[in-house]
């Protein structure tokens, strides 16, 4: 089995290259199924992408694989006025970060082992942010990358042709380097790898034929301190993901329109809260300071629809809206982490090939938005803002053996 951990983790990390993901840290959905719908993935399960999302909807489905490969491009971008110490070069200048586009992995396989029992394992890249500014507004580099990828084995039970319920451990493999303020006497951490485990457990009822409920807990994803060897000693970071709660709905008026809609909870205050996430070093060499990210709790709601119009041919669309989570107030914070996405807009299509095989295809597009504020007593810098659009095209296959 840790063969096996390793292989996954290591193979979701070598293609999912550092990105944004769009609520908060997180990716909106998973796969092309869940990206074309708004990321909806808890009363309505699609496909094996809800091993992720709710793993009770496996025991749906006999034996398949599913594969998908998303393209994430940000467009992000940064203006401030410093009145600090060497706030000079760059004060009042709008820059462009230098962070490319990214492939993300969404790798699900179930089979059933009875009529009441299923089985799947997943592997997924999950969340991730960071920007690439070469010259700041102290004139040094501002790099953050931060990426997670996630192997889920999970098993699901059918109590009844009304009640499932199922759950999957959460097996995640993270990495992380920085580089925020070098001219300025600060080290540059370079990449950091860490290790970590949760779970997520989900049911899903139907109570008539054309209605689900469905509802998914995953705890606090628990990781090993990142270490980073730096002059002198060694920095560490403490940097978990938070607990999610999801309640969703889809509903079949007729055979050819699903509906579907989820609401979420994601509890950031607890992992990137106030002086959070928790810094410490056994140096002072070093010059780092805590960092504060000042992240609230999110609730997000996701809407998506699919409709058939010919046999074999579906056509979906879907929207997300979640709130951004940052504090106004923490400039430098928001300038080198700037998860300010709220709204996205998804559409997409799947065609049936054979009885076998079918392919489906996705985008989403996240209208610009700006976040602006100031944090002169902490960090010299008297009024910033930072901006952020996000485009994503997904592909994918079904097979069914």
């Amino acid at each position: 089995m840790r063969k096996l951990t390793g292989m996954f983790a290591v193979t979701c990390l070598a293609v999912a290259s550092p990105a944004f993901a769009t609520n908060g840290m997180r990716m909106i959905g998973f796969g092309p199924v869940q990206g074309s719908m708004g990321g909806v993935g808890v009363g309505a399960t699609l496909d094996a992408c809800s091993l992720l999302s709710n793993p009770a909807g496996i025991a749906d489905f006999g034996q398949r694989l599913d594969i998908g490969l998303s393209w994430f491009k940000p467009t992000v971008s940064y203006g401030a006025t410093g009145a600090g110490p060497g706030a000079v070069a760059n004060s009042g200048a709008t820059i462009d970060s230098d962070r490319g586009g990214s492939p993300i992995p969404a790798i699900g396989w179930v089979r059933p082992l009875s009529d009441a029992l299923s089985v799947g394992v997943g592997v997924f890249g999950v969340a991730g942010m960071g920007v690439d500014y070469q010259a700041n507004l102290y004139s040094s580099a501002t790099l953050t990358s931060y990426l997670q990828g996630r192997l889920t084995p999970g098993v699901a039970y059918r109590l009844s042709d009304q009640l499932s319920i199922g759950v999957t451990a959460n097996v995640m493999m993270a990495q992380m380097k920085y580089d925020v303020a070098s001219a300025m006497g600060q080290a540059k951490h370079d990449t950091a790898t860490s290790y970590g485990i949760g779970a997520t457990v989900g049911v899903k009822y139907a109570p008539v034929k054309i209605v689900t409920l469905g509802a998914a807990y995953e705890t606090r994803s628990s990781f090993q301190d990142f270490t980073f060897d730096v002059p002198g000693g060694k920095d560490k970071l403490a940097f978990d993901q938070p607990q999610t709660v999801t309640v969703g709905a889809s509903v079949t008026p007729f055979e050819a329109l699903l509906l579907a809609a989820d609401v979420q909870w994601i509890n950031w205050s607890d992992t990137m809260g106030k002086n959070l996430p928790r810094y410490t070093n056994d140096t002072a060499v070093t010059g780092a300071k805590a960092f504060n990210m000042g992240w609230s709790d999110q609730w997000v709601v996701k809407v998506g629809a699919q409709i058939t119009p010919l046999k074999g041919l579906d056509l979906r669309a879907g929207y997300d809206y979640g709130k951004m989570p940052l504090d106004r107030d923490r400039a430098f914070e928001n300038m080198a982490f700037p998860a300010v996405t709220e709204h996205h807009i998804t559409a997409g299509a799947g065609y049936r090939v054979s009885e076998k095989l079918a392919v489906n295809v996705a985008a989403m597009v996240a209208p610009e938005v700006e976040l602006s504020g100031s944090n002169v007593a902490a960090q010299g810098i008297q009024a910033y803002s930072t901006k952020m659009s996000q485009f994503q095209i997904d592909a994918g296959a079904t097979y069914r053996f």
